[in-house]
């Protein structure tokens, strides 16, 4: 594994793809697409230096039930029934991050962006 994605590497990584923005959410720093976000840094006490994105719902429950992956979900996030998973940067390979971040920028990104970026990178609507 390589060495862990910080919040800047992360942040980077997501503001290559069109429409994103730097933002916050309470008080700790975010990425949005289209007015929505899409990652942001989460350090509280039930979740303290993490990272929080957002996953395509079908993926969701399987990120988090499965044991061997290091993704999990807090009750704030099933209160508000939030399709986003946390997880410890040092605990995933960056490579698999920048994975699971792209697909979070898909997942939130407006369609139209979306449909023009899948296209001009040659991936599947």
């Amino acid at each position: 594994m390589g060495t862990a994605m910080t919040w800047d590497d992360v942040e980077a990584f997501l503001l290559r793809f069109p429409d994103t923005e730097k933002s916050t959410s309470w008080g700790m720093p975010g990425v949005k697409t289209g007015g929505t976000l899409v990652a942001w840094w989460r350090d509280r006490d039930d979740s303290p230096g993490c990272l929080a994105f957002k996953v395509d719902r079908a993926e969701l429950e399987a990120l988090v039930e499965d044991p061997d992956t290091p993704y999990f979900t807090i009750e704030h996030f099933r209160k508000f029934d939030s399709n986003a998973v946390l997880v410890r940067p040092e605990d995933v390979d960056p490579a698999e991050l920048r994975e699971q971040l792209t697909e979070a920028w898909i997942v939130t990104a407006k369609v139209k962006v979306r449909k023009a970026w899948l296209a001009e990178n040659g991936r599947d609507a």
